[in-house]
């Protein structure tokens, strides 16, 4: 079977492109929406080196749309199932599977220099930064690509000849006000957003940014015995968070008015008595929907948060409380979050969720469509055949045939779903790829320590993996000293120190490098006590360099492409192939 696919693709291909299509050695990263699709393209067209990593383990809620996953696969790895499927495609195909994280150390810049081109199949802003820098480091060119919904994207990344991945601003997760999480809530959001932190404050290390943080002793009081009752902490915690903070919160008079009343509180005993049936949504016929889909009753939901923490202190979880931390595909996390938000939304007469509900907006999930992420993945071979011809034989006239290509339904663009545009070149102020110095706003020095700028700004903010900070050629903070010890101390290192007690003072100039994604940038950080912590409850106000007149380029692109035939300007008509 092998022979013959290969020269029906030699045939299809030519025998120069087919020639530099064997020999061409890949690394996928990815294996789910796109990246089943992908491999299968790739394995197929006659791709017979490649390397697949990925973290994720197989869900049943996968196999609506990651077609080379069946029901005997849940809870294997990803990477190692898609491989051995494709296998059957053809079977002399080279391809090994790696389950892990592309963030591990592992998988630095001496894996990823090995192979030629880098394809990207992945689903969070976090792993492709850390990708798009290792591909910068290494020179390896990239191919990234993304769907949401009927919406996709393909494009190509070349170090010193097309923007990086962090060349334009992307959007970041909504951060709600503190004082509206804690003591306000309006919306299921909010209540889910509340019920995630609640669950990294019992559940996992020590936080001092989390939301909840001032309600630590309290929870940490239920875990201190090695015999605790599982049970009885659960319902511990619930008389704490959902009866006697409520009855707190209800007292505090200038919060509340008629058009929005106190919340009320929620008595154990009285709760579980209820009904404990889960309730269809409206518009469900004949009431035949999935038990997820159905709204859980109050009293299903006491019982169900204090059954999930029970089932934390159980042996097979006892071991992790301390270092948890929520996934929206960890089905017990899931279940506590669910249960939390919706006794809060009870508290403060907010409509609660279904389990289906709640885990998209806790995860922010954007219903992924099959056919979407099959275009994409189609795509994306497409402009790796550009790529590993061009490597190969650079073209005369210097254009390149690579292209970014968008897909656009139900609304297409120009009555075409498919809208391929030129590749921009490097954004100058980028920080990543350019020469644009970061810059970070905190309200007070003495307030922000630097093992916390690490943490929130640099690695959260930035994307930093391991990011070591200098000041004035001195190390400040090591990531290999997170936290404040006598090990640390011997390094001259204080973690626990604030900025101010580093001698840094507002506009001071800092140098941040990542070994392991072999990223180096100059940050400023400034002081502003003047800043709205209502307008930023993250605490801080960064700006990362966006060069203005790129941005205002591609939003007239895209607003052109919307305008009819007679209205727009032409504004780069080309081929796909």
């Amino acid at each position: 079977m092998g022979a013959d696919m290969d020269a029906a693709v030699r045939q299809v291909l030519g025998p120069e492109r087919f020639d530099i299509v064997q020999k061409a050695k890949l690394l996928v990263v990815g294996a789910g929406g796109i990246g089943c699709e992908l491999l299968k393209n790739l394995v197929i067209g006659g791709f017979k080196n490649i390397e697949v990593v990925d973290l994720d383990t197989i869900d049943v809620s996968n196999l609506n749309r990651q077609f080379l996953f069946r029901r005997a696969h849940v809870d294997r790895s990803k990477s190692e199932v898609a491989t051995e499927a494709v296998k059957q495609f053809r079977p002399n195909v080279n391809i090994t599977a790696h389950h892990g994280n592309v963030k591990d150390p592992k998988f630095g810049i001496e894996f990823v220099s090995q192979f030629d081109v880098v394809v990207n199949a992945l689903d969070n802003a976090e792993a492709r930064r850390h990708v798009n820098r290792l591909c910068l480091a290494t020179e390896k060119p990239l191919l990234e690509a993304g769907s949401t919904g009927h919406l996709g994207q393909v494009t190509v990344i070349k170090k010193g000849k097309t923007e990086c991945y962090e060349c334009q601003a992307k959007p970041t997760q909504k951060v709600y006000p503190y004082c509206t999480i804690r003591s306000t809530p309006e919306k299921p959001v909010h209540c889910l957003t509340w019920a995630k932190n609640l669950f990294d404050l019992c559940f996992g290390p020590e936080d001092e940014s989390n939301l909840l943080a001032d309600l630590a002793a309290e929870m940490r009081q239920f875990q201190s015995s090695e015999t605790v009752d599982g049970e009885m902490v659960g319902k511990k915690i619930f008389s704490a968070l959902f009866m006697e903070d409520i009855k707190k919160q209800a007292g505090l008079e200038e919060l509340w008015s008629d058009k929005r009343p106190p919340p009320t509180p929620l008595v154990y005993e009285d709760v579980v008595k209820g009904d404990m049936t889960s309730k269809a949504p409206d518009g469900a016929i004949n009431g035949q929907v999935l038990q997820t889909q159905k709204v859980p009753t109050v009293a299903a939901d006491a019982a169900g948060f204090v059954k999930a923490v029970a089932a934390m202190y159980a042996p097979d979880r006892r071991s992790m409380i301390g270092s948890s931390s929520f996934s929206k595909d960890d089905p017990l996390a899931m279940d506590f979050v669910h249960c939390a938000a919706n006794l809060r939304m009870e508290n403060y007469r907010i409509g609660r969720l279904s389990r289906w509900d709640a885990q998209s907006i806790a995860g922010a999930i954007i219903p992924a469509v099959a056919s979407t992420n099959a275009v994409v993945a189609g795509l994306e071979v497409v402009q790796l055949m550009h790529v590993l011809a061009e490597a190969a034989k650079p073209p005369t006239d210097g254009k390149s045939r690579c292209k970014t290509v968008w897909v656009r339904y139900p609304e297409p663009s120009r009555k075409k779903i498919l809208q391929p545009s030129s590749l921009l070149p490097p954004n100058k102020n980028c920080f990543v790829c350019g020469s644009q110095t970061a810059r970070i706003t905190v309200k007070s020095f003495a307030d922000w320590k630097i093992a916390a700028l690490a943490k929130s700004c640099i690695q959260g903010a930035l994307g930093a993996a391991r990011p070591a900070i200098y000041s004035n050629g001195s190390c400040i903070f090591d990531p290999e000293y997170p936290e404040a010890s006598e090990e640390a101390e011997e390094e001259g290192l204080h973690p626990e120190w604030s900025l101010t007690e580093w001698g840094l003072s507002s506009g001071s100039l800092l140098q941040i490098e990542d070994e392991g994604q072999g990223f180096s940038c100059n940050l400023v950080v400034s002081e502003d006590a003047e800043m709205d912590e209502e307008a930023h409850p993250t605490g801080f106000i960064i700006n990362a360099g966006v060069d203005q007149e790129q941005e205002a380029k591609r939003k007239a692109e895209a607003a052109a492409a919307e305008e009819p035939p007679a209205k727009k300007q032409a504004i780069d008509t080309v081929d796909l192939d």
